[in-house]
């Protein structure tokens, strides 16, 4: 019983959290009138999540963890130049 309540309150509390974490994020990004469309296909895909298989969600969140990364490693990749120049300053 008491892994099964750690369970529960551990999905409750990481879908509230990503929740807000993607509101403030597409505030930031689009403005305030993209919140409302975010939380109703952030609602969707909740809806959606729980009926699909655990295989196909799984599968889904390595694909989104996977794309997440291109974006990061272009602007690794971008800002070296920077990053070495302001880390020589730092040093000086």
């Amino acid at each position: 019983l008491i892994v099964t309540v750690a369970v529960f309150l551990f999905g409750l509390s990481t879908c509230i959290s990503w929740s807000y974490y993607g509101d403030r994020s597409i505030q930031y990004l689009l403005g305030t009138k993209a919140v409302l469309p975010y939380r109703i296909v952030y609602v969707f895909f909740v809806f959606v999540g729980a009926q699909l298989s655990l295989s196909l969600v799984w599968d889904y969140g390595d694909l989104a963890l996977g794309l997440m990364a291109v974006p990061n490693l272009l602007a690794v990749i971008l800002m070296a130049g920077r990053v070495k120049k302001m880390t020589k300053d730092y040093y000086k």
